[in-house]
């Protein structure tokens, strides 16, 4: 899309708010100012504008017929005819109370977008659908626009000639290259594990769900079939039109019955075992990529945190208590535990990481009765959380696990940790080769 071309429906807003009051070429100069010198948000920029010349911001809000492809997020009012080309039910917490929320992809001929639906709909959707939406609004997520769909828009069925089919060739993917909220994407991997699971659909119906592992030689991925492929462990497949949604902070593959999946020679790939320990990940890739399964760190523990060592948790919820209490179920008789809280860091950035009480049992050398012991002899269990810093303060690790992303940052849940042998002449020689520089 041409410069002039991205940002003519918004000169025509602020004209139309404005009426008349200024040029397309000096609002068009104005637009440019804001965003591109001042980095203000197109949404912000366009109401600022508008403010300024005295006109009224509401004006802009005017409900707009939009292209799929036109719509850069920060928008209200937007008008949408569009297909469905896919559609899911969860349930999320607000203010405490669960709410029930449907999410998707929707499509037109010009591309495709993520949506929520916030409201019940007055009208049964399913995949595949033709609907023209009215009064939805657009925000971005991870630098995206995504259309959000609320308690004033509406949503009407329209004859599917209105919208035509969106078609594009998906996009080819390594599996490390997967970010939330990609779609029709072209992804070939092993299924190093999958499993069925019968879960509530719309109305309380009940849908088979394939979930599993993918992998290929650059990473891998949690995946879900929302259709019966037929796909079994260890097969070598090519799946084309799924898109990413991100699962409890981890991006996951998913695709239905709108897929292509083409099982490929079994000899054309590289074995399970080979592609077993591929996934090693820089933490600032992790960073951008959004949490990763399976992930390969290769870090230095930097700091151990508060509640690392000798612990104890409540026997109802599993919280650690401080001083005897559970902050949910009161003054309890805590259940001893090992854990490490700690940071790691390689350099590109630094994540928390949480190593369990059978690993943490292997970096003391000794288990958690010993520990008891250990504790009660010194009359204090902090004793356990200093020997934890003397085993692993300042070395490098590599640790392998589940990495979770949200508000807080990275968190890697461990599975594996290892104490990485340093090549001390090749480091030197890179430090060496870095001062030439």
């Amino acid at each position: 899309m041409q410069e002039k071309e991205k940002f003519a429906p918004h000169v025509e807003d602020i004209n139309r708010a404005l009426n008349g009051k200024l040029s397309e070429e000096q609002i068009e100069e104005e637009l440019r100012t804001y965003t591109e010198r001042y980095g203000v948000p197109l949404g912000s920029a366009k109401r600022s504008i508008v403010k300024k010349y005295e006109g009224d911001p509401q004006e802009l809000y005017v409900s707009t017929e939009k292209a799929i492809e036109d719509i850069d997020g920060d928008e209200q009012g937007l008008n949408l005819k569009c297909r469905i080309v896919s559609i899911n039910e969860k349930e999320i917490e607000v203010d405490d109370e669960p709410k029930q929320i449907w999410y998707g992809i929707l499509g037109d001929e010009t591309g495709t977008i993520p949506f929520t639906l916030w409201e019940e709909p007055s009208i049964d959707l399913e995949k595949g659908d033709t609907v023209k939406i009215e009064n939805s609004y657009a925000n971005t997520w991870n630098e995206k626009p995504q259309i959000n769909i609320g308690s004033k828009a509406t949503i009407k069925e329209i004859e599917s000639e209105e919208v035509p089919d969106f078609d594009r060739e998906p996009q080819k993917l390594d599996l490390k290259d997967i970010r939330e909220n990609m779609r029709n994407l072209d992804v070939t991997a092993r299924v190093t594990s999958i499993e069925k699971k019968i879960v509530n659909g719309k109305d309380d119906e009940e849908k088979e769900l394939y979930s599993g592992i993918l992998a290929d030689e650059s990473g891998k991925a949690q995946f879900s079939a929302w259709h019966d492929f037929e796909i079994e462990q260890n097969d070598v497949v090519r799946i084309k039109g799924g898109y990413v949604r991100s699962w409890r902070g981890i991006p996951q593959y998913s695709f239905d019955d709108s897929a292509e999946v083409e099982f490929l020679d079994d000899d054309k790939f590289p074995p399970s075992e080979e592609l077993d320990d591929v996934s090693v990940y820089t933490i600032s890739d992790l960073a951008k990529r959004g949490g990763a399964v399976d992930a390969i760190v290769d870090a230095v523990m930097i700091d151990i945190k508060s509640g690392s060592g000798l612990i104890f948790r409540c026997p109802e919820c599993r919280r650690v208590i401080q001083k005897g209490a559970c902050r949910v179920h009161g003054k309890v008789d805590g259940e001893p535990d090992l854990r490490v809280k700690g940071i790691l860091d390689d350099g590109t950035g630094a994540l928390t990481v949480i190593v369990n009480r059978d690993l943490t049992e292997e970096v003391l050398g000794y288990d958690l009765e010993k520990a008891m012991e250990a504790a009660k002899d010194a009359m204090n269990q902090e004793v356990i959380r200093d020997e934890v810093e003397e085993k692993l303060i300042a070395q490098p690790l590599r640790v392998k696990g589940n990495i979770t992303s949200d508000d807080y940052g990275l968190m890697l849940i461990a599975d594996e940790v290892d104490y990485k042998s340093i090549d001390v002449e090749e480091e030197a020689r890179k430090m060496l080769d870095e001062v030439r520089v």
